[in-house]
């Protein structure tokens, strides 16, 4: 009544339910269907089709069983007995209760799936049933392109400065947790040890902790688990790298390269997504660090995983039942898997991987313990789309409140991009994802600068401020967005940290990013009020520097042209009665 899974899940992050599919909680008139179906899921493929992943089952399974526990209730038995209104009545039932397209787009695909098995199966949908989920009669489902909304909710840009920062907090004081966890741990093991383990606890252990600065047990505990959930999140920040291959990282696994004399760093691990295999992804320096602490948190749970499995291969070498030894084989298998994993937890079932679960338990207790107020729950998946925005953030220049991250992401830049562009081996989804979210920041910003109340400067920007007037938008266009569209195709839209250079190599060919005056009489330069402090900035270092006497007739000249360039981009910037005040 239990079907493991485990051989086919490599996966780390994976919990053991996750792997198994219980029979019990199916209804029991619909176990045999059920069963002779994800059988044939598992071993077969349809005509003109492909094989499922085994290791996609387990969840395959619980939508298949929430079918049939619909169909129970409904006084449906199997397969075959239900009819083409049964399904609609079922697709209608998941719509009204706000089921996601992407979701029930999954839903129809495996229900079609049993029809298209039915020739290894022994039971199936009819073909008068199967009508039911035609497209033409589901209508449109899922369409990937639909719409602006990101089915990844961001992590707020500023709270993931102080997730940032909070976690690189922690592990900078994770030596003195652990020498104290370390300290206790060989006290305990000592052979002159003979206090019970309750006593030792209220002798040793509490008096230690409550030294140490600690409330109490449970709070230097939750400290040490702080500095797993610490790592994870500066590894997920500054990589992308999904939580599966997180948690797939081992011992030794940051490496550098030298290439025209600048360092790189590299994080390797496997990825189970796309094609199984190794996978290495371009990092800040800062993930050394992380792994470093992480690699010496991790010991004493990797020395119980290698003694465990020493024992359990003892076992198995002795005469045991089939049924015990293929048991005790899976669970040799699971623990050789984790014996070098660095995200490892300590469980009723020995040492495991760290589910995602757990992660997202600890995640939103790291917050909550940091007085980090998240509008919504923190969790795994949220960090790739967030690093991919980071890295657009940090591309454009735009000024946001990220100084840690900025000094952090030293590779940061659009030569990182390029290198997941250039290197055939690195995450391609996570170079589309970025480029993707590289998309969403041009339409934001070329929508924002075709607002009448966006103040603009730089040749460009007038340009742009006279558009709307010379072309009639409700005649030309369905909407504001494919207005907006039609104007940003096309544009390569850089920062210089002054203005946005829309320019090419032909037109000043970078001085600008040196010379900020150059950008607002350019054509291809926009200067919005992203910029305003920036250039209040530079106003006052003109200032400074005309007070100077030893910057010869030269400088002074160089200066008041620029303080003018200055004072002209900030008359355009700033309103009236707030540019008084200048």
């Amino acid at each position: 009544m239990v079907w493991d899974y485990t051989p086919h899940f490599p996966h780390a992050a994976r919990g053991k339910s996750d792997k198994e599919i219980y029979w019990e909680k199916s209804p029991p008139e619909w176990v045999e269907s059920l069963k002779s179906v994800v059988s044939a899921f598992t071993y077969k493929k349809p005509l003109g089709g492909v094989q499922l992943d085994p290791a996609t089952l387990p969840k395959r399974a619980i939508t298949l069983n929430a079918f049939a526990k619909w169909c129970s209730a409904s006084g449906i038995r199997r397969f075959r007995d239900v009819r083409a209104f049964d399904l609609a009545r079922y697709l209608q039932k998941l719509r009204s209760k706000g089921v996601v397209d992407r979701t029930l787009a999954s839903h129809v695909a495996i229900l079609r799936r049993v029809y298209d098995m039915r020739r290894f199966i022994v039971d199936s949908f009819t073909d008068e049933a199967v009508s039911a989920l035609r497209s033409e009669e589901v209508g449109p489902l899922w369409e990937p392109d639909a719409g602006d909304d990101r089915r990844t909710e961001l992590i707020p840009l500023r709270d993931a400065a102080q997730l940032f920062s909070a976690a690189l907090g922690h592990l900078n004081n994770a030596d003195n947790l652990l020498n104290l966890r370390d300290y206790l741990d060989a006290d305990w093991a000592l052979p002159s040890t003979c206090m019970s383990r309750r006593a030792w606890g209220d002798e040793v252990k509490k008096v230690k902790v409550r030294e140490a600065g600690f409330k109490d047990v449970y709070d230097y505990e939750s400290a040490l688990i702080d500095i797993r959930t610490a790592a994870y999140i500066v590894l997920a920040q500054s990589t992308g790298c999904r939580v599966h291959e997180l948690g797939d990282i081992r011992s030794g696994c940051v490496y550098s390269e030298v290439v025209n004399g600048v360092t790189y760093w590299w994080l390797k691990s496997t990825t189970r997504k796309v094609g199984d295999g190794p996978q290495r992804w371009l990092a800040p320096e800062i993930v050394k660090k992380a792994v470093a602490i992480l690699e010496r948190f991790s010991q004493p749970l990797q020395r119980r995983v290698v003694a465990e499995l020493a024992a359990a291969e003892i076992e198995y070498c002795a005469a045991l039942p089939a049924d015990e030894g293929s048991q005790l084989a899976l669970r040799i298998l699971e623990l050789k898997r984790n014996s070098t994993r660095l995200f490892l937890s300590a469980s009723s079932r020995g040492v495991v991987s760290t589910d995602t679960k757990s992660h997202n338990k600890q995640l939103q207790a790291f917050a909550q313990r940091r007085g980090i107020r998240l509008a919504s729950n923190l969790s795994t998946h949220r960090f790739r789309r967030t690093y991919a925005v980071i890295v657009v953030h940090l591309n454009k220049g735009h000024r946001i409140d990220l100084v840690t991250l900025q000094h952090h992401y030293k590779h940061a830049s659009m030569l990182m991009t390029e290198w997941y562009a250039k290197l055939p081996e690195t995450d391609k989804e996570l170079y589309e994802l970025i480029e993707e979210e590289t998309s969403y920041f041009d339409l934001a910003l070329v929508s924002h600068w075709m607002e009448n109340a966006t103040p603009l400067a730089g040749g460009l920007g007038s340009r742009i401020k006279a558009y709307p007037g010379r072309h009639h938008q409700p005649m030309f266009f369905k909407s504001h967005k494919d207005f907006v569209e039609s104007i940003r195709e096309g544009l390569n839209i850089r920062s210089t940290g002054h203005s946005w250079c829309l320019g090419e190599a032909k037109d000043c060919g970078g001085r600008g990013l040196f010379e900020a005056p150059r950008c607002d009489g350019c054509a291809k330069g926009v200067i919005d009020d992203h910029f305003t402090d920036v250039w209040r900035s530079l106003r006052e270092q003109q200032i400074e520097l005309i007070e100077l006497d030893d910057i010869g007739p030269g400088g002074q000249d160089k200066v008041r042209r620029s303080l003018a360039a200055a004072d002209a981009v900030l008359a355009k910037l700033i309103s009236k009665g707030e540019g008084e005040n200048v």
